[in-house]
């Protein structure tokens, strides 16, 4: 299966992160012409971070500690002390000062800051589509560097700290404040894309996750629950949760108990017509088989039935349970509509390597017609 073009793939993270309305963004006018996943990321991190500066970026109380002609917050008497700051007529004094160097912008510039330093792609060190030929040649494209340093320059005056995982999960922010809250996902997937060059440590390199399978599965998932909430009005999207009871369910200990796996569909859509259980997949092809037998996989087929079958089985009478497979389209598109075990099977796929998002955006809404 080919890479998912840059702007689809910020299409699909929209939907994924719940911003589908940043994916008209105009600022991403260019986004088609972009050749590389960082590119992409850069693209839209320093004009999100322009767009906030126009707005005003959020400030908040920092402690300080400095010596200062008169006394401000709190007095470190100690210190004046042991300095003999007082014969200088000076204090040394703790207090707050409303700032813009708090953790949010701190992730906003320290990751302006490891988009720059990968400093600009090398003519001709990628091949057509923007596959780079290594990680060392992941720089950015001229006009995106540039960008990104001068929103890395804008922020000046809120410190570049090292990020970590855990620091996203330290940041308190309103709701409403929808577009931090993006670039704030878009800070994430840079640092998860970040690699350390073994033979230069002081460089930063970037991993392009199209050619994660694991990755781009998940993605793949996020985008359709993201979706269909937001562009259909015909079904509730896991009003009741994804988790499915099983039918009959019995064992002798607590032990045995424990080992027995929870069902867990992607999707679940409920309309007073239709129930669909939905499950994403994502492979160069979806069909499989011994010798290039163009069958469905059968893990993949007895999985839904499994699901269809057992939530039959445990939620209240209503109309009868379907199942959908939707898998990224590979060479060829598939439809295949078939009946087993009285339940309606589905296994279509949804071509992401289009040149117009909307193509994408109908034929997603047209897998539930």
């Amino acid at each position: 299966m080919k890479q998912v073009p840059v702007f689809n793939v910020y299409y699909l993270l929209c939907y994924a992160w719940d911003h589908a309305q940043e994916r008209d963004a105009k600022a991403l006018s260019t986004a088609g012409e972009l050749s590389s996943v960082q590119d992409l990321l850069g693209k839209v991190l320093a004009s999100g971070t322009n767009r906030l500066l126009r707005r005003g970026i959020d400030r908040g109380y920092v402690e300080r500690r400095d010596d200062l002609a008169g006394i401000r917050g709190k007095l470190v008497v100690g210190d004046t002390a042991k300095r003999a700051l007082r014969a200088r007529s000076r204090a040394a004094c703790e207090f707050e000062e409303l700032s813009p160097d708090i953790l949010l912008n701190r992730i906003l510039r320290s990751s302006l800051d490891s988009l720059r330093r990968l400093g600009v792609a090398e003519e001709g060190s990628r091949t057509d589509g923007g596959v780079e030929t290594s990680l060392g040649d992941a720089g950015l494209a001229a006009d995106v560097h540039a960008e990104v340093l001068s929103a890395y320059h804008r922020l000046a005056g809120v410190s570049v700290v090292p990020l970590r995982r855990r620091s996203f999960g330290l940041v308190q922010i309103d709701q409403n404040r929808r577009l931090y809250r993006f670039l704030l996902d878009v800070c994430r997937l840079i640092l998860e894309c970040q690699l350390v060059g073994e033979r230069q440590r002081d460089r930063v390199a970037f991993h392009d996750f199209r050619r994660d399978e694991a990755r781009m599965w998940r993605l793949f998932e996020a985008f359709a629950t993201g979706f269909f909430r937001k562009e259909q009005r015909s079904f509730e999207v896991n009003r009741g949760g994804r988790r499915i009871k099983w039918s009959e369910r019995w064992a002798a200990t607590e032990a045995d108990e424990a080992r027995i796996p929870v069902m867990e569909a992607d999707l679940i859509l409920e309309s007073r017509a239709r129930r669909i259980v939905l499950d994403t997949k994502y492979y160069a092809e979806a069909l499989g088989g011994r010798h290039g037998a163009g069958k469905l996989r059968s893990g993949n087929l007895y999985q839904l039935l499994s699901y269809v079958r057992n939530r039959e089985a445990t939620v209240p009478p209503g109309p009868q349970h379907e199942g959908i497979l939707l898998y990224p389209q590979g060479d060829e598109p598939l439809r295949i509509d078939v009946r087993l075990e009285g339940f309606r099977i589905q296994a279509r796929t949804v071509d992401l390597n289009q040149e117009d998002w909307r193509g994408i955006h109908d034929e997603m809404l047209g897998v539930l017609e």
